[in-house]
């Protein structure tokens, strides 16, 4: 089987099944699905260009035709432009165009677009509206010198986009580091490309909040966290805790801190040390033998001691742990807890079998991570194709693990939508492998 059968045939089940539905059901496996094939958004335009929601739909669609798009993209309607004007296959000559919009939403949309070029950013950069701005001065792909002058922006919205932008410069954001704004400071703290000579400035800012975004920055120097080890604010404290470049031996001494939120962020920082695991998996509050649960270097056999423990999220916990024992995975499978088995069906270390008679839980949250898990065997996958919960049978044919053979077999289904998704599966494997 074809690309080109594939479609003829998707296409004949949206004429027949598709064109007389409800809207509710066409806007959610057509619009709302991003591997709608541009054959199945011609055909809907074809037949509905008169809806609004149709063409605003199409207009940010990810598989829109090029054809589509212009057409779109000289719609009367703001909404419409403003879904091309955010699309990411938007032609650059159309975005050029809509550079120039009347309207400043459609405008601010275009500044927002990682596919615009630096031309049409540096204009947009000088617009007239601060709105316009300051979609220019988040977008990463704006020139250099630009953001150096949206950073003298006397709008505190723009200048919070420059310092949020992970284009920034250390240059620009040096401008940044003593701005009258908080937020905009807190955001040159959180930014990866900020100087050492910013974090140190910023270090000793006056709010908790900057302070805090400083401790949780991954280039942060270590002699800045070390200093931070002792701050005041038990958030700061908290932000050295959670940062995977805190040293083990900081690490040691943040846990032993008073504060439990401090401990929970030791016991989830993956530099911990097996005696801090040891430690911390004991320790009195159940936020951080949750979080030890949950970090995936947590030692196998504290993993295996807390899946017993008697608060129920830590057992959840251990459950989401992907390195957690299969053994421990199939005794959770068990539990008489909606939440633990939930999160045993979205493992992808459970067993085969486990996730089998998960697949047949009474609950549809379990059954729907089941669904959703690339580890769930295809018999499993294909007994949910007739769950009584849509919301469960609609995820099989996205799953991973799903075989073209199975997917073929879901073609001749009883159900048109599963039969429509299975289509638009097959079809994505078709335009990206050589599956066929």
């Amino acid at each position: 089987m074809d690309y080109n059968k594939l479609i003829s045939d998707v296409l004949e089940l949206f004429e027949h099944d598709y064109r007389y539905a409800e809207w509710s059901v066409v806007s959610e496996d057509i619009l709302r699905d991003d591997d709608t094939p541009s054959e199945v958004l011609n055909k809907l335009y074809e037949i509905d260009k008169n809806n609004l929601a149709v063409l605003r739909g199409i207009s940010a669609h990810p598989k829109a035709s090029t054809e589509l798009l212009e057409v779109l993209s000289k719609d009367f309607n703001d909404a419409v432009r403003w879904g091309v004007a955010e699309n990411a296959c938007t032609p650059v000559d159309m975005l050029q165009r809509l550079a120039v919009d009347e309207s400043d939403v459609i405008r601010y949309r275009v500044a927002k677009n990682l596919h615009t070029p630096s031309g049409s950013l540096s204009k947009l950069a000088a617009d007239q509206s601060q709105v316009v701005r300051s979609g220019a001065a988040g977008n990463p792909n704006t020139p250099i010198d630009m953001l150096g002058r949206l950073s003298d922006d006397p709008e505190d919205d723009v200048r919070l986009a420059v310092a949020e932008n992970p284009g920034s410069s250390a240059a620009v954001l040096e401008k940044l580091v003593r701005d009258k704004d908080e937020s905009v400071r807190a955001a040159v703290a959180s930014n990866t490309h900020a100087s050492e000579g910013a974090f140190t400035v910023l270090a000793r800012d006056r709010s908790g909040e900057v302070r805090e975004n400083v401790a949780k920055n991954l280039n942060t120097p270590l002699n800045i966290l070390n200093a931070l080890l002792n701050d005041e604010d038990a958030g700061v404290r908290g932000a050295v805790a959670e940062n995977p470049r805190t040293s083990g031996d900081l690490l040691l001494r943040l846990s032993k801190d008073v504060k439990q939120s401090i401990r929970s962020a030791v016991a989830g920082n993956v530099n911990a040390s097996d005696d801090i695991f040891r430690r911390l998996s004991e320790d009195d509050d159940g936020y951080v033998r949750k979080a030890a649960a949950r970090n995936e270097k947590t030692p196998i056999q504290v993993l295996t001691r807390l899946a017993k423990d008697d608060d129920w999220r830590v057992r959840e916990s251990v459950a989401m742990n992907v390195n957690a024992p299969q053994n421990v995975l199939e005794f959770l499978a068990g539990y008489n807890d909606t939440y633990i088995r939930k999160a045993v069906a979205s493992n992808r270390n459970t067993p085969s079998e486990s996730l089998m008679r998960l697949a047949a839980d009474g609950e549809w949250l379990v059954r729907e991570n089941v669904a959703k898990n690339p580890s769930a065997p295809v018999e499993a996958l294909m007994n949910l194709k007739s769950d009584n919960d849509w919301r469960v049978a609609k995820l099989i044919t996205k799953n991973p693990g799903m075989t073209v053979e199975a997917l073929l077999r879901l073609t001749t289904d009883s159900v048109y939508r599963i039969k429509y998704k299975a289509y638009t599966a097959l079809l994505k494997r078709a335009a990206s492998s050589d599956a066929f």
